[in-house]
């Protein structure tokens, strides 16, 4: 067990029909650790991820972080959405944004930040990610490498507690400038 748990998951399991995804999972995750769940497609990493977003619910078990079990609706779940980020195989950029906008966007709107203040931040991680010349591009104008690494800027401009990353090497042919920690 961790010394100091950030994620805890207790005999989860999730079920599509008569599927049983994940089957009596067990998992903690401590702060500042670096997981990697490696297995075959279709084996339940992609919904492993969603389960711990709550972005699908679970049958049973539990799901604590910093050791407070997460809601599965209202309020609460929209903090969780914050302070728990996933970086999507879509990535789901705004395509009507630039690349500054879309990785602002969130911390002005959720976080409350001066737009100055969340616009100087983004530089700094487009600089950190390798693309501080592409901030005024467009999604489309990207390739699917750059735009994964921009979906990533933009999951850390909220300063999550915990980052989940569902094929983090999809796109990605990064240098070894962005696989620096953030």
């Amino acid at each position: 067990m961790a010394v100091d748990p950030l994620v805890e998951l207790g005999d989860v399991n999730k079920y599509f029909g008569e599927l049983h995804v994940l089957r009596d999972v067990n998992l903690t995750v401590g702060k500042g650790e670096v997981v990697v769940v490696i297995g075959p497609s279709e084996s339940g990493k992609s919904t492993l991820c969603r389960t711990i977003n709550r972005l699908e619910t679970i049958q049973s078990g539990t799901i604590e972080l910093d050791g407070r079990p997460l809601s599965q609706e209202g309020r609460a779940l929209a903090k969780l959405r914050t302070e728990v980020r996933m970086v999507l195989q879509s990535f789901n950029l705004f395509a009507h944004k630039t690349v500054l906008q879309n990785i602002s966007l969130a911390r002005v709107e959720v976080r409350r930040r001066k737009k100055d203040e969340a616009d100087r931040r983004s530089r700094q991680l487009l600089d950190r990610v390798g693309l501080s010349s592409q901030a005024d591009r467009y999604p489309a104008q990207l390739s699917g490498g750059r735009q994964q690494r921009v979906a990533i800027a933009r999951a850390l401009a909220m300063e999550p507690k915990a980052l989940l990353f569902d094929e983090p090497t999809s796109a990605a042919r990064c240098s070894p400038r962005c696989s620096a920690p953030v």
